[in-house]
Order: C-alpha cells, then sequence, then structure tokens
C-alpha cells in the first residue's frame, strides 16, 4: 500500500466515523445538541441531506439530522482536526458557546 492509498484509507475511515456519530444522532428519537469532541471540528458544506451534526447561523433547520439536501454550508460533521480543508468544498465552521446555546433553544421548541 503507497502513501497516497494510506492517506486516502485514513481519510475515508474518518468520514465514516463522523458519518455514524451523525448516523447515531438520527436514530435517536428525541433530537440533541451535539457537542465538539476534544481534537474535533465543525466542518460545513460536507453533509449528506439528512446525516449533519447540527448548523450554525442559519434559518433552514434547527440541528441534527435536519439537512434537506447535500453540501448545505451551514450544516456540518464533526471531523477530526485539519481533515475538513482535505475535503472538497469542506469549510471549518466556528461554532461558539453561544451558538450551542442558541441551537438548544431552538431544539426546545421543536
Amino acid at each position: 500500500m503507497n502513501a497516497k492509498t494510506k492517506k486516502n484509507a485514513v481519510i475515508h475511515s474518518a468520514l465514516l466515523v463522523a458519518l455514524s456519530f451523525a448516523g447515531a444522532q438520527v436514530a435517536n428519537a428525541e433530537p440533541k445538541v451535539p457537542q465538539l469532541p476534544a481534537g474535533w471540528e465543525a466542518c460545513g458544506g460536507v453533509a449528506k441531506a439528512g446525516m449533519n451534526d447540527c448548523a450554525v447561523r442559519t434559518s433552514l433547520h434547527a440541528c441534527a439530522g435536519m439537512a434537506k439536501s447535500d453540501n448545505e454550508a451551514d450544516s456540518y460533521v464533526f471531523l477530526p482536526k485539519g481533515l475538513c480543508t482535505k475535503i472538497a468544498k469542506g469549510t471549518v465552521l466556528s461554532v461558539t458557546k453561544e451558538d450551542m446555546a442558541k441551537m438548544k433553544e431552538e431544539m426546545k421548541k421543536m
């Protein structure tokens, strides 16, 4: 296995882990605002419809698993730091404590 193949395998594995976390969020009956894991970042513009961890500063939806279309710019998934910028259309989003509090309030309204 050459270096490029190993790198691609690592990236694909990380994406599968992130999508698994997103899928687990969707499977829960009660929507929850996910917390940013240590050493990870919010990556916008790469989530598939219904597979996002949350969203920031958007009126499209409140949070997890609610993205209506693929690659919504404000809908994000959590990925290990440094991986997001290596993905086409991936944008690291700044998620503040205020954003998390706002999302929590939005989720309570549902």
